[in-house]
């Protein structure tokens, strides 16, 4: 999976799964933007390594839910590396866990559409006039195993989710024709040292129990799906959903 030549934008890019994601595809030889909403430092330490590895990226702060601000950061990616190839739509907010009746519309159910949803669809808006000049392009969209299955503190976050995996299918329906793939993957839990999990451990080792794999991911082993759906080597996928949570939820 070689990415010379290529130009990718992923968003969220500081922490976890998106600086996953965009060292991955850095050291394959994609240029990278790396994108940030307020971790400046950690982008720009995924930038180092990138470099360290002989690859080309840039950090970019930018809110994916402000239209202009995004406008900027697909322009100056266009204009530092000629164009645009791919992009993952990554960002994401912490989520609320409460019940039903504790959650506001405003608040809850609003912010994680805008960041979400919203992200995605200025994101793609943007994007995609450039991906058009090149010929064609990937665009990944970071879900969650969330939105497959019931969770009763979950209100805001899974509907969310979901909704960016009803624009991920219409969106392929609409730009397979016009050589723009896109997909989605769900990742299950992921922890990492840096960021551990906010859950407790009674928690996390029921996570780990219910896997197939018994064990809960690493961001890099989410970031190798990644890569892959935006390969030459998945030129014939679209629309799919790839789940990566270890046999968390296997069904037909």
């Amino acid at each position: 999976m070689n990415f010379e030549g290529k130009v990718a934008l992923v968003t969220g890019a500081s922490r976890r799964i998106g600086a996953a994601v965009a060292a991955a595809l850095g050291e394959r030889g994609a240029a990278v933007v790396v994108n940030y909403f307020s971790g400046k430092g950690r982008a720009e330490g995924i930038v180092g390594q990138i470099e360290a590895a002989g690859g080309r990226a840039i950090a970019h702060g930018a809110d994916v839910r402000d239209r202009g601000a995004v406008r900027e950061m697909v322009a100056r990616a266009a204009e530092t590396f000629g164009g645009l190839d791919i992009l993952i739509n990554n960002a994401r907010q912490i989520h609320p866990r409460k019940p039903f009746l504790e959650t506001d519309w405003e608040e809850d159910m609003c912010a994680q559409m805008d960041v979400h949803l919203g992200g995605a669809f200025h994101c793609c808006q943007e994007a995609i006039p450039h991906m058009l000049k090149r010929g064609g392009g990937a665009i990944l969209n970071m879900l969650s195993t969330a939105y497959r299955t019931a969770n009763a503190d979950l209100h805001a976050y899974g509907p969310a989710k979901a909704a960016l995996r009803n624009f991920t299918m219409n969106l392929a329906i609409e730009q397979g024709p016009l050589g723009i793939r896109v997909n989605s993957v769900s990742p299950g839990h992921t922890v990492t040292k840096e960021f551990p999990s906010r859950r407790p451990q009674t928690v996390l080792d029921a996570l780990h129990q219910s896997a197939a794999l018994r064990r809960i991911a690493a961001p890099e082993e989410v970031a190798e799906a990644a890569v892959f759906l935006c390969s030459d080597a998945a030129r014939h996928i679209t629309g799919i959903d790839l789940p990566v949570n270890g046999g968390t939820a296997i069904a037909l």
